[in-house]
């Protein structure tokens, strides 16, 4: 959940070493979260340099997932893996370079009517996840992890995997009751895909529509299709998350939330991705937005 923030080599040894294999320079530098790190490999490809521990058949279900998602022919295009290797002790995958640039890069430079527009194409974008093609599971569940958490309704899910994440954040907001605050999100009947992580840095567009979706990761869920535009909402709405997102720019938003009867579970919603994401202990600003929902003060 984030994007480039410097230029030069992160003090990575084993990174370094293979973006150098690959004749990478440290300016090829797209973005960077809590699986990998993402570099342009030339016009058409880039390179994800998975974290130490990456998992070969967690990118294995990674990439039957995104071929599963794509029979349904979106109206935008899904990240393309196109080989996947490890060298240096780590795992990378190459993958097709997508058309477009961030969301967020492009809320640093669209103005007027054009950027109420982007705001609702994106919101269109985070809904349209839903109608992907996901085969029935049986269960409500992570849809990527190697110990996955499935269960027989959502709202179970909901809370187990709430309790899982903040069991492993910080002491102050591990005793966070998960029970209220699955009970306070609405069920759902039958799952469909969850992105879970579509803030603005991982929706492209050429800005005026978005042209695709990436980082499908272990954060895809079989849910409730709901949760991906009230994130984007929760998302844009957080300068600690996306900081380039203006006033006006949540008041459309809200706007679009209205208009699809979903304002209600927006406050809601803020509170569980707090406790989903707290788990990211090694990324200040998200864990200082996490403890602000959670404790107080935001």
């Amino acid at each position: 959940m984030e994007e480039p923030s410097a230029v030069g080599y992160p003090s990575d040894r084993d990174l370094v070493a293979v973006l150098e294999s690959f004749g990478v320079d440290a300016g090829a530098l797209l973005g960077h979260g809590g699986e990998a790190w993402v570099y342009a490999l030339d016009e058409d490809r880039v390179i994800r340099v998975l974290h130490r521990g990456g998992n070969p058949d967690e990118v294995g279900r990674r990439r039957r997932l995104i071929a599963e998602l794509a029979s349904s022919a979106p109206p935008f295009a899904l990240p393309e893996i196109l080989e996947v290797g490890e060298m240096a002790g780590r795992v990378f995958v190459i993958e097709r370079r997508l058309p477009g640039r961030s969301v967020s890069d492009a809320l640093g430079s669209l103005e007027g009517e054009a950027r109420g527009r982007l705001v609702e194409r994106y919101l269109d974008a985070t809904a349209a996840l839903g109608d992907l093609h996901l085969e029935p599971r049986g269960t409500f569940g992570d849809l990527i992890l190697a110990d996955p958490i499935e269960t027989s309704s959502w709202r179970a899910y909901l809370a187990e995997r709430a309790a899982a994440n903040l069991a492993r954040s910080t002491d102050d907001v591990r005793s966070i009751g998960t029970g209220a605050l699955a009970d306070a999100l609405p069920d759902a009947s039958e799952p469909a895909f969850v992105h879970l992580d579509a803030f603005t840095g991982n929706v492209l567009t050429d800005g005026v529509r978005v042209t695709a979706v990436i980082d499908i990761g272990s954060t895809s869920v079989a849910g409730d299709r709901r949760l991906d535009p009230l994130s984007a909402v929760v998302y844009l709405a957080s300068p600690e998350i996306t900081p380039r997102a203006r006033p006006a720019d949540v008041d459309v938003a809200m706007s679009w939330l209205r208009a699809a009867g979903l304002e209600q579970w927006y406050e809601p919603a803020r509170r569980w991705l707090a406790a989903f994401w707290s788990f990211a202990v090694d990324d200040p600003a998200v864990l200082q937005w996490c403890r602000s929902v959670l404790l107080g003060g935001s």
